[in-house]
């Protein structure tokens, strides 16, 4: 009895070990294959892969071997390349949030949206032009009682200027009273006379006042009074007491500085919409609690020829005499809505001058870079043409680091596919 069941415990032992041994060694075979098939793919991996090594901050520098670049003198860095000719994606390794925070990357949604038309700029102060006046003699003399001696003085209207003695006008004012005489001793047929008399005088730039004074002494003026015929600033003046002046000699200028214009340059990009009418605000440092409100009353026909920028003129009311001419001063335009527009952050957009691009996360957590056309510009935001979709992700921080990448992986493939060196890089980070 006590055989049978030794003999029954033996072989329920060597039952249990024979299939604990068979599963241990299907785990170990399925170890084994799975090890064997890892090493196959890790294998043809590295052999359609090609290392290179390249200058980090020049990608345009390729070398077969380690060295240093020859533009920075930075170490070159080993890349690995797949041999591909596809778009480069760069991978977001060990997770996109990984990446995110190891490069405080930021995104952003493509959106439609309405943007307001709006252009910041600035302008010089200048005198308007239709309440400017260049005072010129009639006739060549001696100039004496000069009222005005020095730049920035104010004048009011009807106010003297100076007197002037000229020999001509002295001639002139004889030969009136002289018509004068004749008129009471010939009659209505001496008036052509006098008149033609009166007009010489306010020609030689004798005033009806002083023409009505003559004619009550009855005797010639030797001085004549000059007076301003409208209030303003004196903006230039080259005469002084006592000197002999010419009509080709311009004495003072005045200016009614009581409106001034504002002109302010327009970069290209906008002047497509700019127009006559648009509302502005004027502001400037040198006052920065007032603002003004103006609109563009006229387009000037030339550009720059160095900057290509538009001029436009905007008057200002100018009561208290805060501007003056040669001011500096900031100006904002504004138009119309452009409602429905695809829009992006301004500093997604990388620029090299030639090529606008910006970097765009895709779904599996890799980035690429796309080539965009951009419209109009509005307080940090720019308008998408081409090149985006709405609801597309965007990166606006750490954009450069990626495309910098994105360039490299671009010159190894070309190389890979074209067996020579990739042409220099044409994006300068």
């Amino acid at each position: 009895m006590k055989h049978l069941v030794l003999n029954a415990l033996l072989c329920s032992f060597v039952v249990s070990f024979s299939a604990f041994a068979s599963a241990e060694s299907s785990e170990s075979h399925a170890h084994s294959e799975e090890s064997h098939a890892s090493e196959i793919a890790l294998l043809e991996s590295e052999s359609t892969a090609v290392y290179k090594y390249v200058c980090p901050m020049h990608p345009q520098i390729i070398r077969d071997h380690e060295g240093t670049c020859p533009i920075c003198g930075m170490d070159l860095v080993k890349q690995k390349i797949q041999a591909s000719v596809g778009a480069p994606k760069i991978s977001a390794g060990g997770g996109a949030n990984g990446l995110k925070q190891g490069l405080a990357i930021r995104t952003a949604e493509v959106q439609k949206t309405t943007l307001w038309r709006y252009i910041p700029t600035f302008g010089k102060v200048v005198s308007d032009e239709s309440k400017l006046i260049h005072i010129h003699p009639r006739s060549s003399g001696w100039i004496s009682d000069l009222s005005v001696h020095s730049l920035g003085d104010t004048v009011e209207k009807n106010q003297l200027l100076y007197r002037l003695y000229s020999p001509e006008i002295v001639s002139a004012q004889q030969d009136f009273l002289l018509a004068l005489h004749n008129r009471k001793r010939l009659g209505k047929s001496a008036d052509s006379l006098v008149a033609s008399a009166k007009i010489r005088l306010e020609l030689l730039g004798v005033s009806r006042g002083v023409i009505r004074q003559i004619q009550r002494l009855n005797k010639p003026i030797n001085k004549i009074p000059i007076y301003a015929s409208q209030k303003g600033v004196v903006l230039a003046l080259s005469v002084q007491e006592g000197m002999y002046i010419q009509p080709q000699t311009e004495l003072m200028t005045i200016a009614d500085l009581s409106t001034v214009w504002v002109e302010a340059e327009i970069l290209p990009l906008q002047q497509s919409w700019v127009k006559t009418g648009l509302t502005a605000n004027l502001t400037s440092q040198a006052f920065p609690e007032q603002r003004w409100e103006s609109q563009i009353e006229y387009l000037y026909p030339l550009t720059d020829a160095r900057t290509q920028a538009l001029k436009v003129r905007l008057p200002v009311l100018n009561e208290q005499h805060l501007l003056k001419p040669n001011m500096f001063i900031d100006v904002e335009i504004y138009g119309g809505g452009k409602r429905g527009v695809l829009a992006i952050p301004l500093e997604a957009v990388i620029d090299d001058g030639r090529t606008q691009r910006v970097v765009r996360q895709l779904d599996s957590g890799q980035f690429d870079v796309v080539e965009i056309t951009t419209g109009i510009q509005t307080k940090g935001i720019v308008e998408v043409l081409s090149g985006l979709q709405a609801g597309q992700k965007i990166v606006i921080s750490g954009q450069f680091l990626i495309d910098s990448e994105s360039q490299i992986q671009s010159n190894l493939r070309r190389l890979m596919s074209a067996g020579e060196t990739p042409p220099p890089a044409e994006h300068n980070h």
